[in-house]
Formats: structure tokens, sequence, C-alpha cells
């Protein structure tokens, strides 16, 4: 089933079944908090598989880094008008960044802010001083035993008719509920002990605690746009139904990249605003002689696919002279030795992690060559050429299929006719705005 067509049977599936009136014995309505889980295990039940994991953290650094934070959140008392929930795994000297909240949090004293970070590396420390990892949250959970009931069979029974399997279990998603209300205590407490006038948050639409904690205290809240957002997006897409109050847990503002994104999407209650990125927005230089090569955009699940596209590529011969830049998406850092081993017999072939950005490879390649990618709309907006890979989720960029510097490709024997077709100046356009203070003065 291709990925658009199953995102669109999936919405009528929930409208039909009514699975947003579905509630639980405390009369919290369940469904939002788990048809992202359930809609992504079902697709990719369609899709290629990623690789399983090859290599091994640093279990020492990660343990003492959690101790730390476990630390510092159990002494930290400021009063704090700001919450941010950051996702930070962009390295500027040798320090982690949220690329998509840097300006916003650096707009505030950071005194005002209390920084939740939700990404651990053991090589690298946040850029922000004084951010605390997600472990308490991670903890709470675990210990956190809810009172919740419901005969998640029903909801199981349901999925197994329409889709052939749900994938998931009672107790599965009986967890993942449990979970929600461990969020929305552990986050209560927070915001209250901090006083937090304002939560920011950089996520895929699915911390759904964050939201219902700061809704009950009557907290605004702001989510950064994180990646493509387009009509195949469950997390910010739902059913033309009425809902009632609280079935939905969404933030009040969605702060975009530009008034690009979010055309076409149906969220109950949620304000968009273009607030702009300079990360993303930033010039990339134009292409010269040194900036022949061509970067691979990977991700988990479909690193598989474009490793076999790769390894077919360099073997007929259409990669002869240039370098390839093979860059893993965060969730396959710790398979990079994997990737390694893989590209090991082609030195031509460089595994990136998190040594450069996207923008950086810009600007030492011509090509940008992926599946699904936020990628290919920076590489567009810096002039490059995009191939894309006909397979998995690729239709999630029909809406640049029509620019003439967008090819797609089947198999590795295209490859070097699309390598050699010239770049079309006149095909450049704006997916990122410039960061807009005057947006962000508007709810401070």
């Amino acid at each position: 089933m291709e990925n658009l067509e199953f995102y669109r049977d999936f919405l009528a599936f929930e409208k039909e079944q009514s699975l947003f009136d579905l509630q639980d014995n405390q009369g919290t309505y369940i469904w939002d908090i788990i048809r992202f889980d359930i809609y992504i295990n079902l697709m990719w039940n369609f899709e290629a598989k990623a690789p399983k994991k090859r290599a091994y953290l640093d279990t020492a650094k990660l343990f003492k880094k959690k101790l730390l934070s476990l630390l510092r959140y159990a002494t930290d008392t400021r009063i704090t008008e700001n919450f941010f929930f950051l996702t930070s795994r962009n390295n500027r000297n040798g320090k982690l960044f949220d690329q998509n909240a840097i300006a916003v949090v650096e707009s505030f004293d950071p005194s005002s802010s209390f920084i939740l970070e939700s990404y651990l590396a053991p090589e690298h420390d946040p850029l922000i001083a004084g951010s605390v990892y997600s472990f308490p949250q991670e903890l709470f959970r675990r210990t956190y035993r809810g009172k919740s009931v419901f005969n998640y069979n029903l909801i199981i029974d349901q999925l197994t008719s329409r889709f052939g399997s749900s994938r998931f279990d009672e107790a599965r998603l009986a967890g993942m509920v449990n979970n929600y209300y461990a969020d929305l205590r552990f986050f209560t407490r927070l915001f209250n002990r901090h006083q937090v006038k304002r939560v920011f948050v950089t996520q895929n639409g699915i911390q759904k605690g964050i939201f219902a904690a700061a809704k009950a205290l009557n907290i605004p809240t702001f989510e950064f746009q994180h990646g493509i957002v387009d009509g195949g997006h469950i997390a910010y897409n739902y059913p033309h139904v009425e809902f009632k109050k609280q079935q939905l847990q969404l933030p009040d503002v969605i702060f975009s990249l530009s008034p690009f994104w979010y055309k076409d999407l149906h969220m109950p209650g949620v304000s968009v605003r273009p607030l702009g990125n300079d990360y993303f927005s930033k010039p990339i230089a134009s292409i010269s002689e040194s900036t022949k090569a061509l970067t691979i955009v990977s991700a988990d699940v479909f690193g598989l696919a474009l490793t076999d596209f790769l390894l077919a590529a360099l073997k007929n011969g259409s990669l002869e002279g240039r370098t390839v830049y093979f860059k893993l998406h965060p969730n396959q850092f710790v398979e990079k030795d994997y990737f390694l081993k893989v590209f090991k017999d082609y030195p031509q072939v460089q595994v990136i992690s998190n040594e450069y950005a996207i923008s950086d490879l810009l600007d030492r390649s011509e090509v940008i060559l992926t599946i699904q990618s936020t990628a290919v709309y920076e590489a567009l907006q810096a002039g490059r050429k995009v191939i894309l890979l006909m397979e998995s989720s690729y239709e999630r960029h029909n809406d640049i299929f029509s620019n003439g510097n967008v090819y797609l490709l089947k198999h590795a024997e295209q490859l070097r006719e699309a390598l050699s077709q010239a770049i079309d100046p006149e095909q450049k356009v704006e997916f990122f705005s410039k960061f807009n203070t005057r947006v962000l003065q508007e709810f401070i």
C-alpha cells in the first residue's frame, strides 16, 4: 500500500469508527494519545525496515549524564517564565543545539528558562548550559502506575479487521496511555514548581502530556516546526469531524519555517504563524568545481533502500570521480559502524553523522539524493539539484515534482543521466524565511 493511500485510508477509518470518542474509566479521550504510534507502526509495516543497531553507546558516559540530570532537576527551584522541551542534535563547536528552536531560546535571558533536553549523546553536551536531560521524565514514567482502564481489544480488533494487522497488544497500548498520565502529572508539577508562563516544544506532535498539563494550568503552548509537515503527516492532520473539548491535545500556536508549510491541513484550534528560521534560510555558496559532490540523506526507515541504491550506482560507474556523503539521520547515529563497514571498499563514500549538518554538506554538493527529507527543500532553496528514489514515502514530496531541478528515479541505472542534467537557476524557490522577531514579540 502506498504511503499517501494508506494515510487517507487511516483518516477515513478513524472517522468511520468514531475513535476520537473512546474514553477510559477516568474520562480521558485516549485515541489522540495513541493514534500517531499506531499509524507509524502500521504504515511502516508496508515499507522497508532499517538495519538493526550495530554500534554500542558509551553507557558509562550516558549513566553519568543521567545521574547529573536527576540531581540538577531535583535541586533546580528557580522561577522561570519559559519552559523548553528541546531535541538538540546539531553540532556547534562541539556543543549540541536545537536548530528549530535556538533563535527563540537565545531571545531570552538564560536564567528565565528551564530546558528539558530529549536527546542524550554520550560524546557531546548541550550548547545551553544548565539543560536537564529528560531522564527524570523517563524515570517517572517507569515508576508511575495509573488507574486507567480500557478494553484495548476493541481497538485491536478494528485495526486487524481494516488493515489485516494491529501490530499492538493490550499491554503496549495501555503502556502508552499510562505514559501520558505520567507525563501529565510530571509536567504539571514541573510547571507549578517553576511558575512557568510559556511552554515551547520541539517534537513531532506526540508530546500530548506536555500540552495537557499546560492547558490545565492555562499556560500557552508553542511548537516549533520540526521537519516536513504536509498532507501525509498524521500528527498534524485530523478528519473533518466536530471535536469535543479535550478530545485533542495540540499546541495553541505552531511556529512554521515559512508561509509555505501547513497548507491544507486540519488542526482544530491551532494557529500557525510563520516565524522563520535563520539556520535553514542562511545563504549557501554558489556551485563551483569544489561543490560537485553528491549527498545522500538517509533515515532509519529506508536506510537499506538507499544503501542498496548507492552500492548499485558505485558498481555501475555512475559515480566515478565524485565524492559521496552518506548522511545519517540522528536515529541512525548509533549504526554508523555498520555503514562504515558496508562502504569500506569505496573510499569516495564518507559516512556522516553529526560532524556536518545538511547546510554544511550543501556547501560541498551540487546534488541531494534521498527518498523523503526536509533536506530536499533546503537543497532547492540553495539552487541544488534533487534526486528522489521512487520508493517508500517519496510521494510526500509531490509538492515539488513539477520543479525542473527535481528528478525521480526508480533504479540506479538512471542516475548517470540525472547527474548530467544542468541545474536551472530559474527554478530556485523559498521554503524557509528569515527569523522574524516581530512574530515572536506578539506572544511574549
